[in-house]
Formats: C-alpha cells, structure tokens, sequence
C-alpha cells in the first residue's frame, strides 16, 4: 500500500516537472520569435545586429 502511495507521487511529480518544463520552453520560444520577428525587417546589412531585449526593444520602437 505505501509502495503504490510513494509511486503514485513520483508519477504526479514527474508530470508536473513535465509541464513546467513544457510552459516555459513554451513561453522561451514565443519571446523568442517576437524578437526575431522584430529585428529581422530592421537589419543593417554587413552589420551585426544586437543580441539583447533592450536593442531589439528600441530597435522596434525606431522602426515603427
């Protein structure tokens, strides 16, 4: 009985690390995307374009 308990709570452990891991790749790859959607009009050619939210936030707000 206490077998079938223990394993009953590694399973509900599991899938919720499971969807918490889910949620945030998830979440990773929708920030992500917005980024690349919005530098990707706005890139100067020959130059490198800047690797951080802050660049592409302003980036985005000149382009507009």
């Amino acid at each position: 009985m206490r077998q079938h308990m223990l394993n009953g709570w590694l399973v509900a452990a599991l899938v919720a690390t499971t969807c918490l891991l889910g949620f945030t790749a998830y979440a990773e790859v929708k920030q992500d995307i917005s980024r690349i959607a919005c530098t990707h009009d706005h890139q100067p050619s020959g130059e490198r374009v800047a690797q951080c939210d802050i660049c592409a936030t302003v980036r985005c707000a000149s382009g507009a």
